[in-house]
């Protein structure tokens, strides 16, 4: 702690350690500067702190209790910290609102909580190994805790396969959980149509959100749709961004929420519209500083130690670090199985393939068989040719078939007209210049 006073006399730096605060991954040194301090003589210096400090990452708090500096330097053995003890705290008996879902702990170790339904939406970014499925684990198992089956369904897209496979066949689906791109989009429609719906019933209702429906009409279900990489979605259906918006613009009222996820912060996947709609944000360790700011719209979330430590802006502009709780698989299994059963399919099967296939149409049966193998290999190689190729071969089989009436009709066996033929379309063509020369007319003056 004296060593820190020391090292930043060295800067022309002045002040008192008033304090040190351990958690489970960080350790936080609060320094109190001298007044008229300027922060950016502090955060200029950073990385000559952090060498004479002999740490490979240091990060700089600027708001901390009592007018202080947070000095944050990761810890030398990191402590995992248990979804279990998080959901049996004070904190999560005494959390309020419709969707509480757990974030995480704070560095001096107190669990923290904020509402979904106010959020509205969170957008989760973070690079790969930084704890960020295991984060979305962690949110959903929080809602679990918290809601009955007949108060909140889930809607899961998981294009890796391997994320949410542990939540199918359970009664807080919506849905199966979708692997498929094509139904992706298809899910999120559905989403949209179901807003519309509920949007009507709010309407003869006389009501404006779900909240005041549940009072006066009913039991209508909260929706939460999480989607894990939504970054190839975006990329590989242009319509999923729209949808996208539409929910996050509109669906609120309705109940329905979203918590998009994804590896690759970059400008063309988390855009302006998105970004606009998601004020909570919330990244674990980025690559870069670039795809920091994307996210956040400021560095920081490259020099976090990974592992479930985070960075979490509320729709209120506060920045706050997070470590993240952890549940295995095995755990998740354990809290799932009251609630396993078969869940109906809601999206309709689409089979495509080149055997026969058969529709029923007014009671009829029409099959419909494949092409012969020659007229597809000939579409094939059409496909592959180019413009003039195409030019070319059609020139050739006209003058062909005229050479072969021409042949019939004269009855000429020695073949001149098809040498002939062969000739033109062989003979290079002569390229003929033109020059135009521009009269000039003298002025007399």
């Amino acid at each position: 702690m004296h060593q820190l006073e020391q090292i930043l006399t060295h800067y022309g730096v002045e002040g008192k350690v008033e304090g040190e605060g351990v958690g489970p991954l960080i350790r936080q040194i609060r320094f109190k500067p001298k007044p008229g301090t300027k922060i950016k003589n502090i955060t200029s210096s950073v990385e000559d702190i952090a060498r004479e400090l002999g740490v490979k990452t240091l990060r700089i708090s600027n708001v901390c209790e009592g007018g202080c500096i947070g000095f944050e330097i990761a810890n030398d053995v990191f402590k995992t910290v248990p979804l279990e003890e998080v959901l049996e705290s004070d904190e999560a008996k005494n959390a309020k609102g419709a969707l509480p879902i757990s974030l995480g702990v704070k560095i001096d170790g107190t669990p923290v909580f904020a509402d979904l339904a106010k959020m509205p939406h969170l957008l989760v970014a973070g690079a790969t190994g930084s704890g960020k499925s295991v984060g979305l684990n962690a949110f959903v198992i929080s809602l679990i805790k918290r809601k009955k089956p007949n108060e909140l369904k889930f809607v899961m897209i998981d294009p890796k396969r391997i994320e949410f496979s542990v939540y199918n066949d359970q009664k807080y689906m919506y849905m199966p959980v979708i692997t498929d791109n094509a139904d992706a989009s298809e899910a999120l429609q559905l989403l949209v149509v179901e807003m519309n719906k509920r949007y009507e019933l709010f309407e003869k209702s006389m009501t404006k959100n779900i909240e005041e429906y549940n009072e006066k009409e009913g039991n209508m279900q909260y929706i939460v749709a999480v989607v894990d990489e939504f970054s190839d979605l975006v990329l590989s259906d242009k319509t999923v961004e729209k949808k996208i918006q539409i929910l996050a613009q509109k669906a609120r009222a309705a109940g329905i929420h979203l918590i998009l996820s994804t590896q690759r912060p970059s400008v063309d996947v988390v855009t302006g519209s998105i970004k606009a709609n998601f004020p909570s944000r919330m990244a674990f360790k980025t690559a870069s500083g670039i795809d920091s700011k994307t996210i956040l719209d400021t560095t920081g979330a490259e020099d976090l130690v990974g592992r479930g430590d985070a960075l979490f802006l509320a729709g209120n502009g506060e920045l706050s670090r997070i470590h993240g709780a952890y549940i295995s698989t095995e755990g998740i299994d354990e809290i799932l199985k009251p609630y396993r059963c078969k869940i109906a399919p809601v999206l309709k099967k689409k089979h495509e393939s080149d055997q026969i296939v058969v529709e029923k149409e007014k009671g009829k049966k029409v099959e419909k068989k494949k092409e012969f193998f020659l007229i597809r290999w000939i579409k094939g190689v059409w496909g592959w040719l180019s413009k003039t190729e195409k030019k070319k071969f059609l020139k050739m089989i006209w003058l062909l078939l005229i050479g072969a009436f021409v042949g019939s009709k004269t009855k000429d066996k020695s073949g001149q007209i098809f040498d002939s033929i062969a000739d033109t379309l062989t003979k290079p063509k002569r390229r003929t210049y033109t020059t135009t020369r521009k009269k000039t007319t003298r002025r007399r003056y």
